[in-house]
């Protein structure tokens, strides 16, 4: 769902576009490697970077630029689903800032990418992790 989603809409909507951002949400996991069991999950945001960086080469003369975010540890329902422990306490043992990430903080960053401020920047990675490489 992760990769196939992403490119499926992507594949509808960027003939659409004259100009504009994509931004994918991938995965610091696709960095680490994820937790046990989360091979499919952490292939898929893999996948993300490198369509991010072939699309950002193809649709870039078209003024469109392609940019991939990829949070870290996040405190969001998921954490809950997955009865992935405390997170906080998992957060002070290996994040660098030692606490968990925000959805806002994943959100100002998806933000600027596709405000003007970020008009320079394309094909890029920008982690938001609080420093954890895993």
């Amino acid at each position: 769902m992760n990769l196939t989603s992403a490119y499926i809409a992507t594949r509808l909507f960027v003939p659409l576009m004259e100009r504009g951002v994509v931004v994918y949400i991938s995965s610091v996991a696709a960095y680490t490697g994820g937790g046990r069991g989360a091979f499919a999950y952490v292939a898929a945001k893999a996948g993300l970077l490198g369509l991010t960086r072939a699309l950002a080469k193809e649709l870039g003369p078209r003024g469109i630029r392609v940019n991939a975010v990829l949070p870290g540890l996040i405190d969001t329902p998921f954490h809950q689903k997955a009865q992935t422990g405390d997170i906080e306490t998992w957060a002070k043992n290996v994040v660098y800032l030692r606490r968990v990430g925000r959805p806002e903080e994943v959100g100002e960053v998806v933000a600027f990418l596709v405000g003007e401020g970020a008009s320079y920047i394309n094909g890029a990675f920008i982690d938001v992790d609080g420093g954890w490489y895993g």
